[in-house]
């Protein structure tokens, strides 16, 4: 059986109220207590109400199966938007896997399409800064580290070599401009 006490501030309000008893804004729980107990009702009508409003107290606002529900419908929404910007941009590839049952989200980027459009920019003996590289309508759509990833694998392969130059921005803080062997 439930107690008056057992009952929160602001149940303890709403039990007042559909009793009619007015508390002072300084009251506090035991204050409220005592004046419901005070009030002259009827002990069972008291224990009814208590009971009344002990099972609001119990009762979860949301069941953790909702709240579990309502994020899976939240981070679907969410892979689904990633899904649609990762698929404008030309250069890479979206696909979702499955792995231990969940939807894994991958981004694949065919880094051999860069490099191969960036060697046809340069021709052999020429060279071009990282600032000029960049300006470039087709590389703004590369992501940066995809771009940096597809320079290192060309020096790598000794297509280009590579120099501080006077360039603004640079690759690992050294490349600023790029020649082509």
């Amino acid at each position: 059986m439930a107690n008056v006490s057992d009952l929160t501030v602001p149940l303890l309000d709403k039990l007042a109220k559909e009793i009619g008893i007015k508390f002072n804004k300084r009251d506090k729980k035991p204050d409220k207590i005592a004046k419901i107990k005070s009030a002259g009702l009827e002990e069972l009508r008291l224990d009814r109400l208590v009971q009344k409003y002990y099972g609001q107290k119990s009762t979860p606002k949301k069941t953790n199966q909702d709240v579990i529900s309502e994020l899976k419908g939240r981070v679907k929404l969410i892979e689904e938007q990633v899904k649609f910007l990762m698929s404008e941009i030309s250069v890479s590839k979206v696909s979702v896997m499955k792995k231990n049952g969940r939807d894994i989200l991958t981004v694949t980027t065919d880094l051999a399409e860069i490099k191969k459009f960036i060697k046809s920019l340069i021709s052999p003996g020429e060279s071009i800064t990282i600032d000029e590289l960049i300006e470039i309508n087709e590389i703004q759509k590369i992501p940066l580290i995809t771009l940096k990833h597809s320079i290192y694998d060309l020096i790598d392969e000794n297509v280009f070599d590579v120099a501080e130059g006077n360039s603004r921005q640079k690759i690992g803080g050294k490349i600023g401009v790029l020649v082509r062997k």
